[in-house]
Order: C-alpha cells, then sequence, then structure tokens
C-alpha cells in the first residue's frame, strides 16, 4: 500500500475530533501560609457548587461536580513547585498558571524560580505576587528575557479578591486559547497532508488510466498489423507490417519514457529535434492503415505542404493516432478523413476533419477535458486532453475543437517552427 493510500486510510484516527479540555489547574508559590491560603481560599472557596474542570488527559477522568471553579495546588518552596511542575508535565496534565511570591527567602526568589519554571514547561503562565519594595517590573521583564514577554503578569500586595480571580480566569483562558490554536493548527496540518495525498492519489490513478489508454491504442495497431502478417503470403506486405509494429513498439517505449520522467525535468524527458511534419504524418497513418481499412475510412490530403518544426516526433505520433481513432470511433459506419498541413509566419498549421456528426455545441469545451467522453463506456475520456497537453505544453503550440460548417469535426492545431526554450 502506498503512503498517500495508507494516509487516506487511516485519516479517521489522524484527525484528532475532540477540542482540548479547558485547564483550571493553578500552582500557588509563597512561603507564607497564610497568604498563600487566602489565594487558595479566592480561587477554592469550600463554599461553592462551581463544576470542576478536570482534563481528559488525566488518567481517571473526574464527572463529579467539585467545589470550586479552579483546582489548586499549593507549595512553600522552590524544590516544591519545580517538583509539582515536573510531575504535572510528566503525567500530561499540565498547570495552566502560577502564582509566584517574589520574596520567597530561599536560595532563588520567585523571578529566578519562574525562569527554571518556564524551562521545564514552555506552556505554563506565571503571575508574580510583589510588593513595591521587591524587584521592579522592567528588571523582571529583563531578566526573564524578551521571548518571555507574553507569558507573565503581576499583581501587588495588597491585592483584592477581585485582582487575583481576574488575574486567574484571564490567564487560564489565555492557555486555553493557546492550546486551541494548536489543536485547530494540527488539524488543519493533518487535513492538508490528506488532501496532498489524497490529489496524489488521483494523479497516479490519471496517470495509470493515461498509460492504459496509450498502451491500448498501441497494442490494437500491433494486433492488428501481425494478424495482416500471419495471414500474408506477400513478403513486402509482411515486411510492412513488420516495420508498422515496430515503429508502435518504438511509440509505446517513448510513451512509457514520458511517464518514468514524471519527476524529472520536462526538458531532459523528451529529445526535440527538427522534424518534417509530412514524414510525421504518414507515419501515424501507415500506423492505422489496417484500421481506416476495416472501417472503411477514406483518407484524403486537401492541402499539403512540406513543413519543418522542432518537435518530439513519438508524441506526435501519438497525438495524430489518438484523432484518427476518434474519427474512427465518429465514423461507425465508414465515412471521410480531410487532412491539411501548410505553413505561415513559421507556424505549422495543420487540421484533421471528419464526415461524423460533430459534437454538440456546449461540449466543444468539455470533450477537451480530462475524464469527460462522449463514447460512455468506450471512452476513457482522456485522449484529446492528453493530444491537447502535447501540443500545447510540450510544443508550445495551440489545440482548438471546432464543428465544421459543411458537418463533422475539424481539429486545428498549430505548432511554432522552433520552440521557446
Amino acid at each position: 500500500m502506498t503512503n498517500a493510500a495508507k494516509l487516506l486510510k487511516d485519516q479517521k484516527n489522524l484527525i484528532p475530533v475532540n477540542s482540548p479540555v479547558p485547564n483550571r489547574r493553578i500552582l500557588v508559590v509563597d512561603d507564607e501560609p497564610e497568604i498563600a491560603k487566602g489565594i487558595q481560599q479566592i480561587l477554592s472557596p469550600q463554599d461553592s457548587n462551581v463544576v470542576k474542570f478536570r482534563s481528559s488527559r488525566r488518567k481517571k477522568q473526574d464527572e463529579q461536580t467539585a467545589k470550586s471553579e479552579f483546582e489548586v495546588v499549593v507549595v512553600h518552596s522552590p524544590s516544591e513547585a519545580i517538583a509539582e511542575i515536573k510531575k504535572a508535565v510528566k503525567e500530561d496534565d499540565p498547570f495552566a498558571m502560577g502564582f509566584f511570591d517574589v520574596m520567597l527567602g530561599a536560595d532563588i526568589d520567585g523571578i529566578e524560580l519562574v525562569k527554571e519554571v518556564f524551562a521545564v514547561d514552555p506552556n505554563l503562565y506565571a503571575v508574580f505576587v510583589t510588593a513595591y519594595h521587591d524587584r521592579s517590573v522592567d528588571s523582571i521583564g529583563t531578566f526573564l528575557g524578551e521571548e518571555s514577554r507574553e507569558r507573565w503578569d503581576y499583581v501587588n500586595k495588597p491585592f483584592s479578591d477581585g485582582e487575583i480571580l481576574q488575574k486567574a480566569r484571564n490567564v487560564t483562558s489565555l492557555w486555553d486559547l493557546n492550546r486551541l490554536k494548536e489543536w485547530q493548527a494540527e488539524r488543519l496540518d493533518v487535513a492538508h497532508q490528506l488532501l496532498l495525498a489524497s490529489e496524489k492519489h488521483n494523479a497516479i490513478a490519471a496517470i495509470g488510466r493515461s498509460v492504459a489508454h496509450e498502451f491500448g491504442n498501441l497494442l490494437t495497431h500491433i494486433i492488428g498489423h501481425t494478424e495482416i502478417a500471419q495471414s500474408s503470403d506477400n513478403s513486402e506486405e509482411v515486411k510492412k507490417s513488420l516495420d508498422i509494429i515496430l515503429k508502435a513498439g518504438q511509440t509505446a517505449a517513448s510513451v512509457l519514457k514520458s511517464f518514468r520522467n514524471l519527476n524529472h525535468s520536462e526538458e531532459a524527458a523528451k529529445e526535440y529535434r527538427i522534424e518534417n511534419l509530412q514524414n510525421i504524418f504518414d507515419e501515424a497513418l501507415e500506423l492505422m492503415e489496417f484500421r481506416f481499412r476495416r472501417h472503411r475510412i477514406n483518407v484524403t490530403k486537401k492541402e499539403w505542404q512540406k513543413c519543418s518544426c522542432e518537435v518530439e516526433k513519438n508524441s506526435l505520433i501519438q497525438v495524430f493516432a489518438n484523432l484518427f481513432i476518434n474519427s474512427i470511433h465518429a465514423l461507425p459506419q465508414g465515412g471521410d478523413i480531410e487532412l491539411s498541413l501548410k505553413e505561415t509566419d513559421s507556424v505549422a498549421h495543420i487540421s484533421i476533419r471528419d464526415t461524423g456528426p460533430g459534437v454538440p455545441e456546449n461540449l466543444l469545451e468539455k470533450v477537451q477535458e480530462p475524464l469527460f467522453t462522449t463514447k460512455g463506456a468506450e471512452g476513457s475520456g482522456l485522449g484529446l486532453a492528453i493530444c491537447k497537453e502535447i501540443v500545447e505544453i510540450d510544443h508550445q503550440g495551440e489545440f482548438k475543437i471546432s464543428n465544421h460548417p459543411e458537418g463533422g469535426l475539424q481539429i486545428d492545431i498549430s505548432i511554432p517552427q522552433m520552440r521557446e526554450v
């Protein structure tokens, strides 16, 4: 199974379905038990009856109604704080934020502690509980660095209950918002991968259909001329059939080479030379000769000038053969195909017209689109699309389809004498 197919098969497991659950976990760090207890009481009053949010990442989901809006953990030293944060990260149940006293009365103060905390948990937010005689806001910002500017805030002592509660709500909401953005980015990234995989899968399928279409046509020629050679006693006719079979094989090899080189430079994949378009037309006609006879198709050259252009020979044989096959399908009871070839202002003008029913005007554009066909189950919808690509992309020309005023479909092709590199 290809990587693209596997990705498409597993897409239900790739895109996270449930959005992140709100995180209300708060760490309070203060060496004064009464202040720490006061903050805890503000955030987690014992007489409230608010639903307690718990992370879906926790091993055991707490679905019971708790007694606070926030889940608060209190510690009194830097070592305890670091231990709690490491434990939370390890269990994939992180704190959204922490209230940190600046003057902890320990080996390090609250600001130095927060710098260590940011290294342990890069998503945690900090709110400093500080007094005017503590370190200034500017010094805190300088110490923590510009990259941490959005991850900390402060509240002055003495603080009110409303200040603490509002900081907690604002900062935990900010944590939730950032996790939601990450979750959405992850979904978008996976969706993008799936889209690319789907496009690649469709491209591979289209390439496979194109190969099958072209080889199907060539195999029909090879089988037909093999039958002619087997049933003929005329050595010249046998030799002619073998020559056509050889040319069909060479065209098939060229088609295969073009598909094999899809990942390489287009110029490197094709070999362009100055060629006489009359000779290329004649090779395509020779390739189709037995099918013209079988379907009672008469081919006439209405205007036939010598034209030389820089082209990829086998690709043009492929174009003309495809167009002849389309004409045969349009003439099930037999009919005529008219060809013209002339040069004007260093541009070769090619016209192929059949005497079939033509194409409804409203479908003239659509029949050139890949996979669109008017032939039902017998058509692949690739022939005209391949021809248009070879003429316009590979040979920098024009490919036009129209209904002839006197009836039938007409294909007009223009190819410059020299390609622009």
